[in-house]
């Protein structure tokens, strides 16, 4: 008998039902605030599906094809369009110097934003005067600012060459050397969105708390140590986020080349954005500049996950 009800026991052990998981029951309160929530995100949602994902989508197509308006020709090539990017020499120029033009003046635009933020920060007598005049190069058109500096770098009206010549006797003409035209794109760039880095990064030190500062000078820290040891930790994570903004927002801009230069001499300073809107808006390939767009994309991307890897890393550091 004890033998049968041990059996009994293991069986019933063995066939115990599975507890079922437990019902969320919400409350008519939370169901409403679910579905305010709804409502309110749904058309933020549906405007970024149709104004980001369905161009995105709609371009990958397009560098599939040979659509040309000029040549009336709209056929589904596959992977034509790529091979071709690495053989054309407009393309390939464009991309160098975009690389070039992202990276030496995100470097410059931090640098030389930090250098203002601290002389910013210091307290002197018209400060507040200096705040303001600082954002006037960054709130003026970047078409304006591209024209305006094509005219005072030009060779026979421009101030500038006019000056250098009165003072040194040299005569310049700044767009006709690829190397000259370069730096010129790259300090007017950097002249027209260190003072933005600069505004975000006064902030910033603002927000640091000077008894940091005033421990160290008692520890005999001099201006340089604190400046590397304190400043420049507790911002990082300010410039990683600043440095992928400048960085993605470099590589989609052309307007301040197009002003400047027009990507010349030749193609020496034609960036990506450019060289897709003299394909497609000029040229009317729209399947080749359908190419160099997800090429575009592409770099957007890479740069934002490398970002975001920097920025994780330097919020875990410090």
């Amino acid at each position: 008998m004890q033998q049968i009800h041990v059996r009994r026991g293991i069986e019933t052990k063995a066939r115990r039902p599975v507890t079922a998981l437990p019902k969320f029951n919400l409350s008519k309160s939370a169901q409403r605030r679910y579905l305010l929530f709804i409502l309110l995100v749904a058309p933020a949602f549906v405007l970024r599906l149709t104004t980001a994902a369905y161009p995105i989508l709609q371009t990958l197509y397009l560098s599939f094809t040979n659509l040309n308006l000029l040549a009336n020709t709209n056929e589904f090539i596959g992977l034509q369009n790529y091979p071709e990017l690495a053989d054309n020499y407009g393309v390939q120029a464009s991309l160098s110097f975009t690389l070039m033009l992202v990276v030496g003046s995100t470097l410059l635009d931090l640098i030389v934003g930090m250098l203002i933020a601290l002389l910013l920060n210091a307290g002197f007598r018209g400060v507040g005067f200096a705040r303001t005049i600082n954002l006037i190069p960054w709130v003026i058109p970047t078409i304006v600012a591209g024209y305006a500096f094509r005219w005072l770098l030009d060779d026979q009206f421009g101030l500038l060459p006019y000056w250098i010549h009165l003072v040194s006797g040299i005569r310049i003409v700044p767009f006709i050397s690829p190397l000259f035209a370069r730096m010129v794109v790259i300090l007017v760039h950097v002249w027209k969105d260190a003072p933005f880095m600069a505004c975000v990064f006064l902030a910033g030190l603002q927000g640091v708390p000077l008894d940091l500062y005033d421990a160290a000078k008692v520890d005999g820290a001099n201006a340089w140590q604190r400046f590397w040891g304190m400043t420049v930790p507790l911002v990082m994570p300010l410039t990683i986020t600043m440095g992928l903004f400048r960085l993605v927002w470099s590589l989609g801009s052309f307007d301040l080349v197009y002003g400047l230069t027009q990507g010349g001499p030749g193609v020496a300073t034609s960036v990506l954005a450019l060289q897709i809107f003299r394909e497609g808006i000029m040229f009317f390939k729209f399947g080749f500049a359908s190419a160099i767009s997800v090429l575009l994309l592409l770099l957007v991307g890479l740069v934002g996950i490398g970002g975001l890897w920097l920025f994780r890393k330097a919020d875990v550091t410090y």
